[in-house]
């Protein structure tokens, strides 16, 4: 990982975005499926904060957590596109 992704700060700050988000947009989402973008960009950014906490000590499951970071992120924006085409 390069400095910047491996930054407490950069992670913290993705996942108070994450939350501001959810608090903004939150009226504006009117079924329950509509959470489930927000929900894994959430995710994503949970797990990457605790790869950055937990890759100090354990590199493997930094990793493993990572790379499941990166699975939500790429579901969050399939789910995000499909968002969008329902909603419009």
């Amino acid at each position: 990982m390069t400095k910047t992704l491996e930054s407490k700060v950069v992670a913290w700050a993705a996942l108070i975005l994450v939350i501001v988000m959810i608090c903004v947009t939150f009226k504006m989402r009117t079924a329950w499926w509509a959470f489930i973008d927000i929900f894994f960009a959430f995710m994503m950014a949970f797990m990457h904060l605790m790869a950055v906490y937990i890759g100090k000590r354990l590199p493997a499951i930094g990793k493993q957590l990572d790379s499941a970071a990166f699975v939500m992120l790429v579901l969050a924006v399939i789910s995000f596109v499909i968002e969008w085409f329902a909603m419009y």
